[in-house]
């Protein structure tokens, strides 16, 4: 028993000395602050998908504030299978 709480504190400890370099904090600061956020054709429409719907989603997302919301895809999924 008296291992498995020697194991665990090493590990916390070289978790908190690699998260304490210099540098590392900033170079992840804004990673991932949310999901990938956006919208995929497939659930809606299938592979009925043509440019001028898609463009019309894309309009919509702008107009429906969703863009402002962090919503940034369009994934396109046209049956490539």
């Amino acid at each position: 028993m008296k291992h498995r709480f020697t194991s665990f504190g090493m590990m916390v400890v070289t978790l908190c000395l690699v998260s304490s370099v210099p540098g590392r904090a900033q170079k992840f600061e804004r990673l991932a602050l949310t999901p990938p956020m956006g919208w995929n054709s497939w659930n809606k429409f299938g592979c009925s998908v043509d440019e001028k719907m898609l463009r019309e989603i894309a309009d919509a997302m702008v107009s429906t504030g969703l863009k402002e919301a962090g919503y940034e895809y369009v994934v396109i999924d046209d049956c490539w299978h």
